[in-house]
């Protein structure tokens, strides 16, 4: 295609770049450009009526950053094979490892040189829209792969991409995609073992690899692999997640805790999801309790003044017979209905409040021997479910336990 038919989403939120991008991208025979401030505005002009061939998108911005806006347009039927350029200074060296993840087709560091951009833009541009027989069968294999098309044909045209070009790993990769859906499993993994001896630097086929060995329960072999991959692309949240987990799962305490504690740095600071994640493995780290008391209190609800939240993570606590630390939060809640004027609980979820924190109560008397020390705390469990019944009569389960409560208590 012509230069000056092609559209250009610009993507920057510094106007000064902006205004020095759009004349050096005009010497290079482009005319049609439509310009974002961030992701959210790119993304939003994306889905408009003007054709656009090419995005070249800043990587820090407000809003929606770059890897943000890669994300969604490699999610996306309709623009999942557009060409996509990112721009940003070495500072942010590790963000774009991430970037690299997501199959940004080229980079270019801050500050460039018109030579530079005509370099990488022309190489892209050529790759989508002149690419050689290489391409065109991984292109194929590709759009059949997103159309969740015949697996015989998409593994055909992936072989053939690999009869072209033996030493590439993408067909490798991509045949394994296909190779796990099935479930050949050995196979997908020869696959993956093929293109990481290509391309030793490629982390998706570690973390597919890695995937296939949880599945298999081979959690000794998923920790080699992703420690692997961790040390060359340290920063990735998800990853660090996983070790965690497969960490905990094999009894390396200290590996859990030192990959946790990445994930925690580089999370979102509002992606409660993934603080919740981490709070979960270091529960199923047995011995870790203390440390997702700490996640809890420093990343998920700091003055422990969301009864929503501490109700879900006392029961995370007492499902593993936590009993003190799960008592505290849900007492906490109990604090929070006495003495603040506007706490916004409905009656209705106090009551289940109060339940919850009358069976952890009594489920603490497993092991107590005492007839004594039982009685009283069966006494402290039946005075919290008459507060659950207060605030809902009909509270089926409170009502079966406080029946079950007066049996022992006569």
């Amino acid at each position: 295609m012509d230069r000056k038919d092609l559209g250009l989403l610009v993507v920057e939120d510094n106007v000064l770049m902006q205004k020095m991008m759009i004349p050096m991208l005009e010497r290079l025979g482009f005319r049609n450009f439509i310009t974002a401030s961030n992701g959210l505005d790119a993304w939003r002009k994306l889905n408009g009526d003007d054709p656009i061939h090419i995005i070249l998108s800043d990587l820090v911005m407000p809003k929606l950053d770059g890897i943000g806006l890669l994300l969604k347009v490699r999610a996306s039927e309709r623009f999942w094979d557009l060409p996509f350029v990112m721009i940003t200074g070495e500072e942010n060296q590790n963000q774009l490892m991430t970037s690299i993840e997501v199959e940004v087709d080229a980079y270019i560091l801050k500050p460039f040189t018109p030579i530079k951009l005509e370099s990488e833009i022309s190489r892209v541009l050529e790759q989508k829209y002149n690419p050689s027989p290489y391409h065109v069968a991984l292109q194929k294999g590709r759009s059949l792969l997103a159309q969740d098309g015949d697996p015989a044909a998409i593994i055909e045209a992936f072989e053939e991409a690999s009869r072209i070009q033996p030493q590439e790993a993408d067909p490798y990769y991509f045949r394994a995609i296909i190779h796990e859906r099935l479930g050949n499993r050995a196979d997908a993994k020869s696959c993956l073992e093929r293109c990481i001896q290509l391309k030793e630097a490629y982390p998706k086929a570690y973390d597919l690899l890695a995937l296939i060995f949880r599945r298999e329960q081979n959690y000794a072999a998923e920790r080699e692999t992703l420690v692997r991959i961790s040390a060359m692309s340290p920063h990735n949240v998800d990853r660090n997640l996983n070790l965690g987990l497969a960490c905990a799962r094999v009894g390396d305490l200290e590996g859990v805790r030192k990959y946790l504690k990445v994930a925690a740095r580089y999370a979102d600071p509002d992606d409660l999801a993934t603080y919740e994640r981490i709070f979960r493995i270091y529960l199923e780290g047995r011995t870790m309790n203390a440390e997702a008391e700490v996640i809890y209190r420093r990343y998920i609800d700091k003055n422990l003044e969301t009864p929503r939240l501490l109700n879900k993570f006392g029961l995370f606590f007492k499902a593993v017979k936590d009993y003190e630390r799960a008592i505290f939060l849900l007492e906490r809640i109990v604090h929070i209905w006495r003495t603040v004027k506007n706490h916004g609980i409905p009656p209705t979820d106090m009551a289940i409040y109060y339940f919850n924190l009358a069976v952890a109560t009594i489920e603490q008397t497993a092991t107590v021997t005492a007839p004594e020390e039982k009685k009283a705390a069966y006494q402290a469990a039946a005075k919290l479910v008459d507060k659950a019944m207060e605030c809902n009569i009909n509270h089926p389960d409170a009502q079966k336990l406080d029946r079950w409560l007066s049996d022992r208590l006569k």
